[in-house]
């Protein structure tokens, strides 16, 4: 059983994680919107499965936080500060499921649309590219 050091999620599988996730969602949703909203407007309605994915997604948030918790301007802050708005959200998902997807339809429309989907790619991209300089950083 693993303690103390080491125990967590590192940045970088943390970057990959998140940012393949996003791209995942993103890329159907900018190519097809209308499918997309068919699809989310599905899966909102099956509670269990809102709530484990939220719960999944606070553990791997709580699991990065453990390493070191502290956000910066740096790229390593900067995900940190992601694993804390995950963290959020997730913890909000589990409790308030409906609540969020109320505060989405506020930001993005009560329709599923390509801004949505340019901005998840884009989330997604930044994740990816964090992760590939986090990689690459001595």
């Amino acid at each position: 059983m693993a303690h103390g050091k080491g125990a967590g999620i590192d940045l970088i599988t943390f970057s990959l994680m998140v940012g393949t996730f996003q791209l995942l969602f993103g890329i159907p949703i900018l190519l097809y919107p209308d499918r997309c909203e068919r699809w989310l407007a599905s899966a909102y309605k099956e509670d269990v499965l809102i709530r484990s994915m939220g719960y999944l997604w606070l553990v791997a948030a709580v699991m990065v936080l453990l390493e070191n918790s502290r956000v910066g301007t740096d790229v390593e802050g900067l995900v940190r500060l992601g694993a804390w708005a995950t963290a959020i959200k997730c913890l909000m998902l589990c409790w308030w499921p409906q609540h969020l997807i109320r505060m989405r339809e506020k930001i993005y429309g009560s329709r599923v649309n390509r801004v949505m989907g340019i901005a998840v790619c884009s989330v997604g991209t930044l994740f990816i590219a964090a992760a590939i300089h986090l990689k690459d950083a001595p």
